[in-house]
């Protein structure tokens, strides 16, 4: 699906980066209130064209297909006859699709000729109900499976476009969906040198879990871990609701009830889920900063954003990975921002650098 793009930067994208740098806008000032700023705000936007579509993935840890399915809504353009491409967007942790920040992004690229499928990873938002259990930060077979099938998918609706232009296909990973689908990149067998995507911009993204959960833990990030942890329990939750594990359950419900941090979440449920001997090996195997190097020809194009101050997500491993990397990569580190924040005062800065950035690649 992929085109011959150039690895370098196109001279429009450079100049514009170059031209509008981000700048904090009031009263959303400091890493905090930027990361807060999309909670706040009510999205009164509606997509013009949305498809739903299921996308059939393995059991976990299995080659069998026991009818679990990941939920995705695919946003078109109004005009498909300059349709640029397709581009995946995945959320972050105890997120969905019904986030804010990932309807906005979805609906500025649809604004600019790109076709748009919003993913829920399994077992978040309205999908909950449609796979056992939940995703983790290297859940690729389920990714992997799902691109494979969108590909299908568009090959099939598409194909008039696609004898005009060879679309490329495109993600998008907001926090943890960047690490996830850059986990996937890595995993992806490939086949002749195909590779997964055609791009993908990782927008505050975490490269080292352990270094996140350190960070997370902090004292000054308390009433953060105890949000996010709320909506990891109430995805648990409702998942073994549906699969009728806990309604006679007193011991489960006591373990589930009993979390205190999210370190305790990924040592009790998500490592064990997806297979890893422990709460370290799931960290390290679901790190990309530890594979990159050594699977880099796997990898599109790329770009990655992150703040100084993002109070979840350190920005050091992204860091380490410009002074690495610095002719492979597209990597902006801002002194301001926050966590997936950002905002200026013509909007969502990094929104429109990723959209210039699709366009000029």
């Amino acid at each position: 699906m992929g085109r011959n793009n150039s690895t370098s930067i196109s001279f429009i994208f450079s100049d514009y980066v170059k031209n509008k740098p981000f700048r904090e806008v009031l009263p959303w000032i400091g890493g905090d209130l930027q990361t807060l700023r999309d909670t706040f705000v009510i999205d009164f936007g509606k997509s013009k064209k949305n498809k739903k579509i299921l996308f059939p993935i393995n059991k976990i840890l299995s080659k069998k297909f026991e009818c679990d399915y990941l939920l995705g809504f695919l946003e078109l353009p109004e005009n498909l006859d300059s349709l640029r491409g397709f581009v995946i967007v995945t959320h972050g942790l105890g997120g969905s699709t019904k986030r804010f920040g990932l309807r906005r992004i979805s609906r500025k690229l649809a604004n600019n000729g790109f076709g748009v499928l919003k993913l829920n990873l399994r077992g978040s938002g309205s999908a909950r109900y449609l796979a056992k259990g939940n995703y983790c930060a290297r859940c690729s077979s389920d990714v992997i499976s799902a691109i494979n099938y969108f590909k299908k998918f568009i090959n099939l609706e598409f194909k008039d476009h696609l004898k005009m232009n060879n679309l490329p296909i495109y993600g998008v990973g907001l926090s943890l969906g960047g690490t996830i689908l850059l986990n996937a990149c890595l995993d992806y067998d490939e086949n002749k040198g195909e590779k997964l995507l055609d791009g993908l911009a990782c927008v505050s993204s975490p490269l080292d879990l352990l270094s996140c959960s350190l960070c997370i833990e902090k004292s000054r990030n308390y009433i953060y871990q105890k949000w996010l942890l709320h909506r990891l329990k109430n995805q648990l939750w409702d998942g073994f609701n549906d699969e009728g594990k806990i309604l006679n359950n007193e011991k489960l419900r006591k373990r589930i009830k009993a979390l205190k941090s999210i370190r305790e979440f990924d040592q009790k449920f998500t490592a064990p889920s997806w297979g890893f001997d422990s709460l370290e090996d799931y960290y390290v195997k679901a790190s990309p900063i530890f594979r990159i190097q050594n699977s880099i020809k796997k990898l599109p194009q790329m770009l990655f954003i992150h703040a100084k101050d993002d109070p979840w997500v350190p920005y050091n491993a992204t860091l380490n990975l410009r002074e690495k990397f610095i002719d492979k990569f597209t990597i902006f580190i801002t002194e301001k921002g926050g966590h997936n924040g950002f905002h200026s005062i013509n909007g969502c800065w990094s929104d429109e650098v990723v959209k210039n950035w699709f366009i000029s690649i």
